[in-house]
C-alpha cells in the first residue's frame, strides 16, 4: 500500500472556506509526527494511517447527523414558537379583554417614538349607574290598590278614608304568548224578494294574498321569521314551543312558511341593494356557512356577502341599510356580479385578495377605488403583543389608539372637518408608522413580522380616509352585521339547503337595515308584510325601505 503525502487523509473533512476541520489537523498532525519517526516501520505508519481515515469517515457520519439533528431543533423551536403565540392569542380571547386598548404604554426610548400627547386624554366614559327604567307608551297599565288590612278605626269602629295616595314605579309582568285560531266562514248571499229571483247568488272570496291557499297567516309567518332571524331561535325550539302549547306544528311546515313569505320580500331586498351601490362609498365582507347537502353525508360551505352603507357618522340626514346575498363561492367573480351596475367611487374591505378584481381598469365600474381597514392591520399588531410582548407591536397600537381618538373627534363633523382633522392629526401618526415598520421590517420574526408586511402590503389603501371626509377608518361597521348571521349559525349549525341560504339573505337584509335606521325589526317586518297584503304586490316597493316605516322607532 503507497502512503499517502502528508497532509491528505481518505474522509478527511474541510470546513466552507476549503480550510480543514479542528479534528482533520488534529489526525493530519499525528499522522506528520508518526512519518518524523526514524524508527517508524513503513508497514506501521500505514496502519496508523488507515485507521485515522476510519476515524475520520466516523467523524463525518456523525457529524451530519449532528447537523440534521440541529437543523431539527431550530425547525422545532421554530414550531414551538408560533403554537406559543396561537396560544397566547387564544387564551386571550377565551378568557381576557376583549378591547384593544387597554395595552400600557411601552418605554420609548429603544424605538425612539415620540408622539404629540394632544391626543393621550380622550374622554372617559360616564360611569355605569341604575339608570331610569324605559317604559313603553303603549303598553297596558294594570293598576292595583293596596289597602291596610284593617280598614276599621280601633277607637270608633268607622271605616278608615284614604287621605294619601302613593303611586310607585310598579313592576313588570310578563304574560305567556298564546296563539289563536282565526276560523274564516265564507257566506254565499242571495236577495229573496221574488222580482229579484232571477239573480244569481253572491259568494264571499278570499281576499288572501300571500298566504293564499295556506293555513296560516303572513303574521305568523313574520313572527316566526323574527324568532328566528333576530332572536335566533331555531325551528326545532320554536317547535317545541308549540308543542308545549298543544300545538301540533311541525319544524318542517314552519320552514315552507317563512321560506314563502320571503318570495314577496325579495323586491324590498333589491331596492336595498339597488339604494346601497348608489353612495359614495360601501363596505363589503363576506362569511361562510355550512349548507346541508342531501346524499354526500356532509355539508357544503356556501358563503354570505355582505354589502353595507353607512354615512350617520358624516351626513346627520344618512339612510343607511345593508344588504345580504348568498353565493356557493367565494371568488372574486361574485362580488364584481353583486357590484354591476354601481356608482361608487370607494369600496372598503379587508385583505382578502378576491376583491383585487374589483380595482382592474378593465371593469365596468371603472375608478373605484380600494380603502383598507386599520383595525385589521391594529389588530394583527394587538395579536403579536400577547404572544411576543413586544414593545414595537404595543407602540403600534397605541399609535392607533391616537388615530381613533381622532376618529371620536371627528364624529358627526362634516366632511371637510372631517377631512381637516386627519390631515392635522392622523396623517403624521401615518408617516411615523410607515417609517417605523419599515426599519423594523427585517429584523421581525413571527407573529410580529407578519403584522408588519401585512400593514405594508395594504399601505396603499389604508391612510386613504385621510384625504376624503366621507370615509371611515376601517370597516367595523359591515362586520357589526355579521353578528346576527353568526348567531343564527351558531344555533342553527346549518341551512338546510341553498335555497334556505337564501332565504337568510333576506329576512337579515330587512332586519339588519331596520337596526341600523333604530326601527324594530319585527314591527318594520310586520309593517311590510300587511302593506303588500293589503296592496296585494301592486306598489312601489321604494316606499317599502326602514326609514319610511312609521311604527316601531326606538329612541336612543
Amino acid at each position: 500500500m503507497t502512503i499517502q503525502e502528508p497532509g491528505w487523509l481518505p474522509g478527511q473533512q474541510e470546513t466552507d472556506a476549503g480550510e480543514l476541520s479542528p479534528i482533520g489537523f488534529l489526525c493530519d498532525g499525528i499522522l506528520s509526527a508518526v512519518r518524523q519517526l526514524p524508527s517508524s516501520p513503513e508497514e506501521a505508519t500505514v496502519e496508523i494511517g488507515t485507521r485515522i481515515s476510519s476515524i475520520l469517515s466516523l467523524f463525518s457520519e456523525t457529524e451530519g447527523e449532528v447537523q440534521s439533528a440541529k437543523r431539527r431543533i431550530s425547525a422545532l423551536k421554530s414550531d414551538l414558537r408560533r403554537v406559543t403565540e396561537q396560544l397566547a392569542v387564544l387564551r386571550q380571547e377565551h378568557f381576557g379583554q376583549s378591547s384593544e386598548k387597554d395595552l400600557g404604554d411601552p418605554a420609548e426610548d429603544d424605538l425612539g417614538l415620540a408622539l404629540d400627547d394632544d391626543l393621550d386624554d380622550e374622554p372617559k366614559e360616564k360611569p355605569k349607574g341604575k339608570r331610569s327604567r324605559k317604559v313603553p307608551k303603549d303598553i297596558k297599565v294594570i293598576t292595583v290598590d293596596h289597602f291596610p288590612d284593617d280598614m276599621s278605626c280601633g277607637t270608633c269602629g268607622h271605616d278608615l278614608k284614604t287621605i294619601k295616595r302613593e303611586e310607585r314605579a310598579g313592576s313588570f309582568r310578563i304574560v305567556p304568548e298564546h296563539v289563536v285560531l282565526v276560523k274564516d266562514v265564507y257566506h254565499t248571499c242571495a236577495c229573496n224578494h221574488g222580482i229579484c229571483k232571477e239573480n244569481k247568488p253572491v259568494a264571499a272570496k278570499s281576499k288572501n294574498y300571500i298566504m293564499k291557499g295556506r293555513s296560516l297567516e303572513p303574521g305568523f309567518a313574520a313572527e316566526v321569521a323574527c324568532q328566528k332571524f333576530f332572536e335566533h331561535i331555531p325551528p326545532y325550539r320554536l317547535e317545541r314551543r308549540f308543542r308545549n302549547a298543544n300545538i301540533n306544528l311541525a319544524r318542517q311546515t314552519i320552514d315552507k312558511v317563512v321560506a314563502h313569505l320571503a318570495k314577496h320580500l325579495v323586491p324590498v331586498q333589491d331596492e336595498l341593494h339597488a339604494h346601497v351601490l348608489a353612495g359614495h362609498t360601501a363596505q363589503m365582507d363576506e362569511t361562510p356557512v355550512k349548507v346541508q347537502a342531501p346524499g354526500k353525508g356532509k355539508c357544503d360551505t356556501g358563503y354570505f356577502w355582505v354589502i353595507n352603507r353607512d354615512e350617520r357618522d358624516w351626513n346627520s340626514e344618512a339612510r343607511p341599510a345593508v344588504v345580504y346575498r348568498y353565493a356557493h363561492s367565494r371568488a372574486g367573480a361574485v362580488a364584481e356580479e353583486l357590484l354591476s351596475g354601481a356608482s361608487l367611487r370607494f369600496l372598503q374591505t379587508d385583505g382578502y385578495s378576491g376583491y383585487n378584481c374589483l380595482f382592474k381598469d378593465s371593469r365596468e365600474n371603472d375608478g373605484l377605488m380600494p380603502v383598507r381597514c386599520n383595525a385589521h392591520a391594529r389588530r394583527k399588531f394587538f395579536e403579536a403583543h400577547l404572544a411576543t410582548k413586544s414593545k414595537l407591536a404595543a407602540k403600534v397600537v397605541q399609535m392607533y389608539r391616537k388615530m381613533y381618538a381622532v376618529e371620536k373627534a371627528a364624529k358627526g363633523l362634516p366632511p371637510e372637518a372631517r377631512e381637516q382633522l386627519r390631515l392635522e392629526k392622523t396623517l403624521p401618526i401615518l408617516t411615523e408608522l410607515k417609517a417605523i415598520l419599515t426599519k423594523h421590517q427585517e429584523d421581525a420574526t413571527g407573529k410580529l413580522k407578519t403584522a408588519i408586511n401585512y400593514t405594508l402590503n395594504a399601505f396603499d389603501g389604508l391612510p386613504r380616509f385621510v384625504f376624503d371626509g366621507r370615509l371611515e377608518i376601517d370597516n367595523n361597521a359591515v362586520e357589526r352585521c355579521i353578528r346576527g348571521i353568526a348567531l343564527t349559525k351558531k344555533n342553527s349549525l346549518f341551512a338546510g339547503n341553498h335555497e334556505a341560504a337564501e332565504v337568510w339573505a333576506t329576512y337579515y337584509s330587512l332586519i339588519e337595515s331596520a337596526r341600523l335606521n333604530k326601527v324594530n325589526p319585527r314591527s318594520y317586518l310586520n309593517w311590510v308584510v300587511q302593506e303588500i297584503e293589503r296592496n296585494r304586490g301592486e306598489l312601489d316597493y321604494g316606499q317599502l325601505m326602514p326609514w319610511h316605516c312609521p311604527v316601531g322607532r326606538i329612541d336612543d
